[in-house]
């Protein structure tokens, strides 16, 4: 089994129970800040490279490639590393429509960690850290 596959498997036998709240990808909080609550609907391990894809509630998408080390659990989830993290949402509040879906996009590159978006307003000033897991939920309780 692959390390997608294995943490999909561990996904997948939390649910529906796995780690809910914030997104933290290398360290840059989602958001901003921790007040986002996104709850895991499904995982799976995909194509090559190898990739683990994870649904959450509200349509969003979560997609990790070449993701390695972590635990996932009722009271954590975290992805130790990976080459790459893309997160796509659609804007809340705004119909579900694909001129209303945007994305932050994340990759590794030898401890370099780039950022790349297609958010239409002020992004946020991002501060990725390669010292820092590749994915955390996270919440203020």
């Amino acid at each position: 089994m692959t390390e997608a596959g294995r943490i999909a498997a561990d996904i997948a036998g939390v649910l529906p129970d796995v780690k809910r709240g914030s997104l933290v990808v290398f360290g840059d909080i989602f958001g901003g800040r921790i007040d986002n609550v996104h709850v895991v609907r499904s995982a799976q391990a995909v194509g090559t490279p190898e990739r683990l894809t994870i649904e959450f509630d509200d349509d969003e998408v979560l997609e990790v490639w070449d993701p390695s080390g972590g635990s996932v659990s009722a009271t954590e989830l975290r992805i130790d590393r990976a080459t790459k993290v893309r997160w796509e949402w659609f804007y809340y509040g705004r119909p579900k429509t694909p001129e209303n879906r945007y994305f932050i996009e994340y990759s590794n590159s030898r401890g370099v960690v780039t950022v790349t978006t297609s958010l239409d307003w002020a992004p946020p000033a991002f501060n990725p850290s390669a010292e820092r897991p590749a994915v955390e939920v996270v919440s203020a309780f």
